[in-house]
């Protein structure tokens, strides 16, 4: 008898334990150790039941080390482990390793606590080669079903903070640029059929359905370099630092390796010479001078991903509050460094989602999570969306807000 209780009770905690499991996707921050060298480190954790993928960013502090590495792994109880699969880039010493991490909650945050050691595959560090690896994260803690259905929000989930949220936007003005060019009179640039009707379909969605005032958005079609940095100029005078901004484009772009430097081609753009293309560099410029609170550069153009560093993760409406507290200059671009089509799937999801999307409140970051996988899976060409703060332009971590109508 008592061996069948201790039976049953060992079969209701295994219930227990495959019905429960801890989220620890997101953004982690925290730091590294190998032998005396310290390294902050960054973690992007995607999960979809028990099953992990992500990335993990190092640098040295004495900014000499630097690695991104691709991982998988698995949440076990409290226990999540992390297994590299490869390099993205990697200067001065870096190796792949296995990471065991315990999950504890402490304060106003939670922690994965352990350590990261080689093993014996010709690929890993050596076995004997490990230290230690402690990361951050605010308290976003969820439940989640077998199946990676939320089933209990944040304890920080607040609809109070979400409807102050909602009253201060509405006192904030929403800007937009919208460019699209489909003519090139030099004949050796290939004239496009969709970005100008693109853009045209964005700025409905943006005026219909969220806080964007028809006086307030730019369409810019088919504009000349000349066009669109007058279009800055102005934007550099009427908004101020507690509006905000989203510039988008549609057209060609291409890639300088040689100046190892990106271009959008406005209208009057000439293969010959370069005087009338708009670089990476001038459009960082203006994103770093126009005042706004936040600006968000959408682009969907070839080798867009040029002017990106790396992507963030953060969810729900108190981490939303934070978020808009913190400036931001962040970039959604097509694709990385290489062609995109013509008849873009990314502006077609882009588009889609900001039509089904419910919510008061969106976040780019939130946004961009919604189609990137279709995206991928739908793309000609395999291309790869990608989303995070431009280099250099001032960017402090928080991120744009989308606000529905009311």
């Amino acid at each position: 008898m008592k061996s069948l209780l201790n039976l049953i009770l060992l079969s209701l905690c295994a219930i227990s334990t495959a019905q429960d499991l801890i989220d620890v996707s997101g953004q982690w921050n925290g730091n590294s150790n190998f032998l005396k060298a310290n390294f902050s480190v960054t973690t992007v954790i995607d999960q979809e039941g028990s099953q992990l993928e992500g990335y993990s960013i190092s640098k040295s502090m004495n900014g000499r080390d630097s690695s991104k590495v691709f991982f998988s792994g698995i949440v076990d109880g409290t226990t999540v482990k992390l297994f590299p699969l490869r390099f993205e880039y990697k200067t001065g010493t870096a190796c792949l390793a296995n990471s065991v991490l315990q999950f504890e909650e402490g304060g106003d945050q939670y922690s994965l606590v352990g350590k990261w050691r080689g093993d014996l595959r010709l690929t890993s560090c050596p076995p004997a080669v490990g230290g230690s690896l402690k990361l951050y994260r605010s308290k976003v803690l969820k439940t989640l079903d077998v199946t990676g259905n939320q089933v209990a929000e944040s304890i920080n989930q607040s609809d109070n903070v979400g409807n102050a949220l909602v009253s201060e936007l509405g006192k904030r003005k929403y800007y937009a640029l919208i460019i699209g060019i489909n003519d090139y009179p030099d004949e050796r640039i290939q004239n496009l059929d969709n970005p100008v009707g693109d853009a045209m379909r964005l700025s409905k969605v943006l005026v219909d359905e969220y806080s964007f005032d028809r006086g307030d958005v730019t369409m810019l079609k088919n504009p000349s370099r000349e066009d669109i940095i007058n279009s800055l100029d102005r934007l550099s005078q009427s908004v101020t630092d507690k509006d905000n901004l989203l510039i988008f484009y549609a057209g060609h772009g291409v890639w300088n390796e040689q100046l190892n430097q990106g271009y959008w081609l406005p209208s009057d753009a000439s293969l010959t010479s370069k005087s009338y293309w708009l670089s990476n560099s001038t459009i960082r410029d203006y994103v770093r001078g126009i005042r706004s609170k936040h600006t968000l550069l959408i682009s969907d153009a070839c080798f867009s991903g040029g002017i990106l560093k790396e992507r963030a993760v953060f969810e729900d409406s108190r981490a939303i509050l934070e978020l808009y507290k913190l400036p931001s200059r962040k970039a959604m671009t097509s694709g990385t460094l290489k062609t995109v089509p013509d008849k873009s799937v990314f502006i077609e999801y882009l588009i889609k989602n900001l039509k089904t999307n419910s919510a008061p409140l969106l976040s780019a970051d939130q946004l961009f999570r919604t189609f990137k996988i279709a995206v991928i899976n739908n793309s000609p060409n395999g291309q790869v969306p990608q989303y995070g703060p431009i280099t250099q332009a001032g960017d402090e971590g928080g991120d744009f807000i989308f606000m529905k109508r009311q």
